[in-house]
């Protein structure tokens, strides 16, 4: 597999707007992430062309593990060039978000803590983030999704800043960087130079907003279409609430035991009751693992089971209301909307 964007950066002379890009690509990176990287900006200097205007990046693939790199999966790409010069640091400690330089991070195929851990260690991932800090002194924006924001935490690039992560490794992201104000809400967040997204898919909605940034709104709408994207703002209504307790057996306990009276009232002293702990130490277990309240992990996982049952079942909402633990659909419907941004309806039809 041969993968270069290059021929955009031998315009560049022709164009001086365009925006250098560089994609940085590491060991493991996640193939579909990098895929959508390049697919949009090539769409976007497409689209832009076909309207009488010029290219917007000029991209090509830079990395520090040499002219090819394996990917998660286990591909070749390549031809990848050396990491460029850093340029020379500007006055003040924060560069502003109009820089002309972009540096956008693809996903890392990593999916826990002991992945996240080796890899930040390896002598490519420590040499990349010491670059990108570089390049943002320089006055360069950098733009990561995915697992690959933790790479820009290794960098000190985030500290102070409010940044987004993959929502499964949030937890030790909040562990590991805890001067970031970390935001799971949304899909994407911008602070100044640095943008951040959420897992895998994510990157599309990363890279629409660098599309809208740095051409239009409409023409980041002319992307979606082309490509048929849809776009996100928040990453929370994909979240599995299971998935964030299987960290701690603390965590696995109090998940079985409120799936197991999921169909009736759970209160918080109840729940400490049953793993032999006070209130308070329990929610301080939710907070570290999840990120969540006890009681906001409680009405994802009612959710979660009333989406599924009105996805495979024909059970009237009332109905699926009382086995999901509320004496009406009322409550229901307004978790579905905050938690999902569906209606019943729309959950019923898929």
């Amino acid at each position: 597999m041969s993968i270069t964007g290059s021929v955009w950066i031998d315009k560049k002379e022709d164009n001086p707007d365009m925006i250098t890009t560089h994609v940085l690509v590491l060991p493991s990176v996640l193939d579909l992430s990098l895929g959508i990287t390049l697919d949009v900006m090539s769409a976007a200097n497409r689209l832009q062309v076909a309207r009488g205007g010029a290219p917007i990046f000029g991209f090509a693939l830079v990395g520090p593990a040499g002219r090819r790199v394996t990917t998660g999966a286990g591909l070749q790409v390549g031809p990848v060039g050396a990491l460029p010069p850093l340029p020379e640091p500007l006055s003040g400690s924060r560069p502003k978000a109009g820089a002309t330089a972009l540096v956008v991070v693809p996903g890392i195929n990593l999916a826990t803590v002991p992945e996240i851990q080796a890899w930040r260690e390896q002598p490519a991932a420590r040499r990349a983030a010491r670059w990108l800090a570089g390049m943002v002194q320089g006055g360069a924006q950098v733009a990561a999704g995915c697992a690959s924001t933790f790479l820009l935490g290794e960098a000190g690039l985030l500290q102070g800043r409010c940044a987004t992560t993959t929502w499964w490794l949030a937890p030790h992201f909040r562990e590991r960087f805890p001067g970031v104000e970390l935001d799971m809400d949304r899909m994407v967040v911008a602070d100044g130079a640095i943008t951040t997204a959420g897992a895998a898919l994510a990157q599309a909605d990363l890279m629409l907003e660098l599309v809208a940034r740095h051409g239009s709104a409409e023409l980041a709408r002319q992307c979606a279409r082309y490509l048929l994207l849809d776009r996100r703002t928040s990453q929370s209504r994909y979240a599995l609430a299971s998935h964030l307790v299987q960290q701690t057996p603390v965590m696995l306990r109090a998940d079985r035991w409120i799936r197991q009276h999921l169909g009736g009232p759970i209160t918080l002293a109840g729940l400490a009751e049953a793993l032999h702990m006070t209130p308070r130490t329990v929610s301080r277990h939710f907070a570290e693992s999840a990120g969540l309240s006890p009681i906001r992990y409680i009405q994802r996982l009612r959710v979660e089971q009333a989406v599924l049952l009105l996805e495979t079942g024909t059970e009237p909402l009332d109905a699926i209301a009382a086995r999901v633990g509320y004496a009406d659909a009322t409550m229901l419907r307004r978790l579905l909307q905050r938690e999902r941004g569906i209606t019943p309806r729309m959950a019923r039809n898929g």
